[in-house]
């Protein structure tokens, strides 16, 4: 199942690039670990970043910021695994009708994924180029934010709607969701 999330998710990566920030692959990680648990959610994001930070049309990235970017997309493995547990997730599956609900529900939470994957990410850009962490920090979130209100904008939608539409379509199908 890594490998194909890691397949998927590279493939959009590849055909959405002349989109900067605006990706799948976070949903697509989120799904993962919300179906098939954190360690599918964990490998499937590390392996991403692997061959995403090494082979990327805007550049390669350094060992420090490619250690940032896989705890920062780590996030969104542990929120769905979290999530997947949580009873107000089971409710909303056992609902007839549980499509409005998990997509507020899930923007929120990819939205605040994203904004803790910006935020670290942002600063982990900036952390030896700068006389302390506090001017990474700010640095980092200033010259960052047109990227990540675009990121975050994004996952909102994403996490709004792709991700209900694959896990409502996952259980219809039959597919056992991870307890």
């Amino acid at each position: 199942m890594i490998a194909v999330f890691t397949a998927l998710s590279l493939g959009t990566n590849y055909v959405m690039i002349d989109l900067p920030n605006v990706k799948l692959m976070d949903a697509l990680i989120f799904i993962a670990a919300f179906l098939f648990g954190l360690e599918v959610g964990l490998g499937s994001a590390i392996s991403i970043w692997l061959i995403y930070g090494f082979i990327n049309p805007y550049g390669q990235a350094d060992p420090l910021l490619l250690f940032f970017l896989m705890t920062g997309e780590s996030f969104y493995a542990i929120a769905g695994a979290f999530l997947s547990r949580a009873s107000a997730a089971q409710d909303l599956l056992n609902n007839a009708r549980p499509y409005k609900r998990m997509g507020l529900l899930f923007g929120l939470i990819g939205f605040q994924a994203t904004f803790a994957y910006d935020v670290l990410t942002n600063f982990g850009s900036w952390i030896f180029k700068t006389s302390s962490l506090y001017q990474a920090l700010v640095i980092g979130l200033i010259t960052g934010v047109p990227f990540a209100i675009i990121h975050e904008a994004s996952n909102l939608v994403f996490f709004a709607t792709v991700v209900p539409l694959a896990i409502i379509a996952s259980r219809r199908i039959g597919l056992p969701l991870q307890k």
